[in-house]
């Protein structure tokens, strides 16, 4: 079965993401986002692991108890470690309910149809398999930099960010529960002074559910159980045909009332 490959833009700009990670404030998000990554992947439990277009994160997968990790990109172009697996993330090349959990960092942004990846994953997770997602916050002086700057096509602000909200009711949709979301990284999108006394004060402002000072986010989702409601059969005469043809009504072992 042939696997379509990702658009060339957004090939480009996957690279350019990977790019902007190892300049001063992609580094500075980085570590942010692997502090609570590393916190959130601890309490995930499983068989396999699969972590789609790594981006910002080199050990991203570092703190996660499950033994059997995938790494699955559609270019290996910025990577440090090579990828188990080539492949779109809107077409992924998994067996369904095989996997326990996903991890997708600033894959959505990347996407052509983030609804489509996310249809992908809800195919491939297990019951009660976990997403753990990493975006970044379209609202506060992020997003409006990406509104000002976004023309430039230059990542990370050329993007299409994706707001918590909207991204819970997508999953919502799918039957995931989200049982942990926090904002992230409460500084300006310049690096410098970024670690200086104000951003320690920004730091001590920043609430875990307020947005309009964070750059990104991480949320973890619980792919729910499909319940089925037992219907109780209802017992009816069967008919059986005998030797010679008769037809014949039989009550068989039919439950008696009371």
């Amino acid at each position: 079965m042939t696997r379509k490959p990702l658009p060339i833009n957004n090939l480009e700009r996957l690279r350019a993401l990977r790019a902007w990670c190892h300049e001063p404030l992609g580094r500075q998000l980085a570590a942010a986002e692997q502090e609570v990554l590393s916190e959130a992947l601890s309490n995930v439990f499983g068989y396999h692991l699969v972590v789609l277009d790594p981006s910002c994160q080199p050990d991203s997968l570092g703190a996660s108890r499950i033994m059997h990790q995938v790494v699955q990109t559609c270019t290996q172009d910025g990577l440090e470690h090579p990828p188990r697996l080539l492949g779109n993330p809107e077409s992924l090349p998994l067996q369904s309910d095989s996997i326990d959990a996903f991890l997708l960092p600033h894959v959505l942004e990347l996407a052509n149809n983030p609804h489509q990846s996310l249809r992908e994953i809800d195919r491939c997770l297990v019951p009660e398999g976990h997403l753990v997602v990493l975006g970044f916050n379209p609202y506060g002086w992020w997003g409006l930099r990406r509104l000002l700057f976004g023309w430039r096509s230059r990542a990370p602000w050329s993007l299409r960010f994706i707001s918590l909200p909207r991204l819970k009711d997508w999953l919502s949709l799918l039957g995931f529960d989200t049982i942990q979301s926090r904002y992230l990284f409460p500084r300006p999108p310049w690096h410098y002074g970024a670690a200086s006394s104000r951003g320690k004060i920004l730091d001590r402002l920043h609430r875990d559910e307020w947005p309009l000072l964070a750059a990104s986010y991480l949320l973890v989702a619980r792919k729910r159980v499909a319940t089925l409601t037992p219907v109780k059969p209802r017992w009816r005469p069967r008919r059986s045909v005998l030797a010679g043809g008769v037809a014949e009504t039989r009550q068989g072992n039919m439950p008696h009332d009371g």
